[in-house]
């Protein structure tokens, strides 16, 4: 597919984050914009997430029990 210009990632990214119609993934214009924008709203977490160097969070069965803070110097991850 290079001979078209589209690379291997893009192919990726499109069966990731595309839709699908029948046999066919397709991105579009929206599909596209939409995405970026929730990588960027996931960037802005993960950086509030390293300025608070990081969260524990613990769960069973899909059900929150409780999340705090971590703290590095209190376990070995």
């Amino acid at each position: 597919m290079n001979q078209r210009g589209i690379t291997q990632d893009m192919i990726d990214f499109t069966l990731n984050f595309g839709e699908v119609t029948n046999d066919k993934w397709f991105t579009n214009k929206k599909i596209l914009q939409d995405s970026i924008r929730q990588f960027e709203q996931q960037i802005k977490t993960a950086k509030r997430l390293l300025d608070k160097g990081g969260i524990v969070v613990v769960s069973e069965y899909e059900s929150l029990i409780t999340a705090y803070h971590f703290d590095s110097a209190r376990y070995n991850y």
